[in-house]
């Protein structure tokens, strides 16, 4: 094992935390962090990272499981498990990770929603659309509009050179 390498904090395993949480009653962020402890402690390991990142790891896929359907607020701080929360145990018993709260149409449209366009995330991605456009249009190569060298240059020659990729078979 790697240091920093933590299997029983990755997504599954404290996924499966929460989920057995639930079966078993009420699922708080807290009552999970203990949870975990004690599961490391049967392994005689220890929180290897702050109480507070656990937390936060916690609550971010209590939200997840609260979108997909999984998890209905019970109170302030507490959840419980709805049917297809209950069902989601008995189909994972080891945990879900991001691509199986995909099945939950409710969690798929909120990526999709949330999710940002790649014009917002790649600064560079209207100069690589428009070497796309160019080639599909019958530009040259040569038509590069943009400084040589320059990351807009690149962009522009890399979206030119994808759109010639698609033409061929």
């Amino acid at each position: 094992m790697f240091e920093n390498d933590f299997p029983l904090l990755g997504t599954p395993s404290l996924t499966a935390v929460i989920l057995q949480s639930g079966a078993a009653g009420a699922v708080t962020v807290a009552d999970c962090t203990d949870r975990l402890a004690a599961l490391l402690a049967m392994a005689h390991e220890h929180l290897p990272i702050p109480r507070d990142e656990i937390r936060e790891r916690f609550a971010g896929h209590i939200g997840q499981f609260e979108i997909a359907g999984l998890l209905a607020l019970a109170g302030p701080g507490v959840w419980k498990l709805t049917p297809r929360g209950a069902a989601a145990v008995r189909q994972h018993p080891q945990g879900l990770d991001p691509s199986d709260l995909m099945l939950y149409p409710e969690y798929a449209a909120h990526v999709r929603t949330s999710a940002q366009s790649r014009a917002e995330t790649d600064p560079r991605a209207r100069s690589y659309d428009a070497g796309f456009g160019a080639r599909r249009e019958g530009q040259p190569f040569t038509a590069n509009p943009h400084t040589l060298n320059s990351a807009d240059f690149l962009a522009w020659e890399n979206g030119w050179m994808e759109a010639l990729d698609e033409e061929q078979p």
